[in-house]
Order: structure tokens, then sequence, then C-alpha cells
């Protein structure tokens, strides 16, 4: 389920030399332009600055949620529009203590490591004993190093004083971002309930932290379905991550909403006021797309009640709520 999204995330600048800067305009396809900017006007800026299409240049211009997605050769998705949600971040500064503790744990190179990033998928199935689906997860790293592996899966398992309260305090504070990933490690590595994994809803909309936060989300829920009563409390959350900028995570979500079956009743909200990234996704133009808008297609259909294979379909279907 979450194969389609893991190779869109490379809009790194790291990834692209030099020669790259000129970009032509028929190269990049942009969602949420600003009234009165064209994508040639776009295109012609990060020209003039001589920069690349990445986060890096596109950020600092006053996208401070902007995202950039490969999706082909000399082929970029780009995505401006803003998060508007309640607020989820604060100005308060972090627990000194807390982030002492963090640090201590582990180093931010450690995390981006492929063992590290193996251990963290593993984790939850570890857990439950699913050696089908840990057998699953190693396959995907065939060259990995088992003793670097091991010790990661360990470092996660690890007895820690810091509690899932303390790590959601550093995610909403104003921390560097390398210490609010540090503190989402944690508190995946230490939720053992549903109530205490909801509290980490709030950052699927974070724009560093979405994809890792889906996949912790969906790592804890498979071995925990959703109970029928907790909808109501947690729905005001998947509706605002649905809105979030990042079609990956977006896409990742609403699968995630089908394999849980979110209740048909709710349809109405999410398709009104969650639908915004919905129909971004279904009206993108690249055929590359295409691995953004089949995840989008199981959800559509169940709420609808009947089949939905294409984007002309999904957007009849959201517009039949849109238009009300």
């Amino acid at each position: 389920m979450k194969k389609y999204f893991l190779a869109l995330l490379v809009g790194l600048c790291s990834q692209i030399t030099p020669a790259a800067a000129q970009i032509k305009s028929s190269e990049v396809e942009i969602w949420g332009l600003p009234t009165g900017l064209t994508r040639e006007s776009f295109v012609a800026a990060l020209n003039e600055k001589k920069a690349t299409v990445c986060m890096a240049a596109i950020r600092p211009m006053g996208y401070k949620d902007a995202q950039v997605i490969w999706l082909a050769d000399d082929q970029w998705l780009v995505t401006l529009r803003s998060d508007t949600g309640k607020p989820y971040r604060t100005t308060a500064a972090p627990a000194p203590s807390v982030v002492a503790q963090l640090n201590a744990a582990m180093h931010i190179q450690q995390l981006h490591n492929p063992e590290f990033q193996m251990a963290r998928k593993m984790l939850f199935a570890v857990r439950a004993q699913d050696t089908a689906a840990v057998a699953a997860i190693r396959r995907k790293y065939p060259r990995h190093q088992a003793a670097r592996y091991a010790a990661s899966l360990r470092l996660l398992q690890a007895p820690n004083p810091l509690t899932v309260a303390q790590c959601v305090a550093v995610l909403h504070s104003a921390a560097p971002d390398s210490v609010r990933e540090k503190a989402l490690v944690q508190a995946g590595s230490r939720a053992r309930t549903a109530t205490e994994v909801y509290q980490l809803l709030p950052f699927l909309r974070d724009p560093n932290l979405g994809i890792a936060t889906l996949q912790l989300v969906q790592g804890f829920f498979r071995y925990h379905p959703i109970a029928l009563q907790d909808w109501p409390q947690v729905l005001p959350d998947y509706v605002q991550a649905l809105n979030a900028p990042d079609p990956t995570m977006v896409a990742g979500l609403s699968a995630f909403l089908y394999e849980h079956k979110v209740p048909r009743q709710y349809a109405q909200q999410l398709m009104t006021q969650g639908s915004t990234t919905i129909r971004e996704i279904l009206q993108g133009q690249h055929a590359e797309l295409s691995v953004l808008k089949q995840p989008l297609y199981p959800l559509l259909s169940y709420l609808a009640g009947s089949s939905i294979t294409s984007a002309s379909a999904g957007l009849a279907y959201v517009a039949t709520f849109t238009t009300q």
C-alpha cells in the first residue's frame, strides 16, 4: 500500500546537477500558484536566481510548505499551497531536559540510514510477532547490514524515561525539525495505545514529518483496529490532514482510510471539508501522477458505493458535495 509514494520522495537539491538550473516551464507542473502568477513567471524567477527545482530554493521564496516531487526525467511537480488548518505548532521553546535526552538517545544521521528506516517500519510487526510482515519488509532491503539493523531495532526497543506526552510536546514546540524528528521516532517507539497514537495525528500535516507520521500511524493500526466509537474524535484531524499540501501523504492517508473503512456517514465531511488536495491530485495533468491518483479510487468508490476508476469520475463524485 505504501510503495506508490516512496519512490516519489526525491525532491532534494542534492539530486539535481548544476546543469539543470535553467528550467523549462514545460518541465514543471505547479499546483497552488497565487493569483497573478503564472507557471512561466514562476520558472523565470527560479532561473533568474539560478536556482534548481527543489524545496531549499522554493521555500525561501515565501512558500513555507512547498513540496517538490520528481515525476520523470526532467519533470517535476511543485506544490505551493500552504496548510491552513488549525495550528499544530507553537512558538514555545521545548523543555531543555527533554531535548537533551532526545539528542543523547540518537543522532540525526542515524535516523536516515537504511537499516534504521527498516527497523522503524518493522517495529510494530516485531511487537506483534508478525513474521510474514517482517519478512516482507526485510525483502525491501536486500543489501542491509544485519548488525546495524539489529542495533537500530534494539535502540527503538530500549527502555527510555521519556513519555509519549513529552515527545508530543516537543513536536508541538518551536524545536528544530531535527529534534522534532527524534521526538517522533521516540513517540512511536513508546506508544502502546490508540489514544497515544491519536496525539500524533496533527503531524500528518507537517511538511517535513508528515510521511514519517503516516508510516507510524499505518504501522500501529495494522495491529490495532480503529474502534468505531473513536471515529468522531479523530475525524477532524483526518479531514485537516486530507487538505495538507503534500499529495504523497494525502494519497497514503486516503488508502489508510479505505483500509480501515472510515464510516460512510462521514463522506459529506470528508468530501466537503477535506477534498482540496484530492481534487488537486485528480486534476493533475502529468501521466506519472497516476501513481497518486490510483490510491484515491478505492476510498472514493467505497464512499460512493459504486466503482470509481478514473480522475473524471472521481471529480464528478466530489463535485456532488461541493456544489450542494
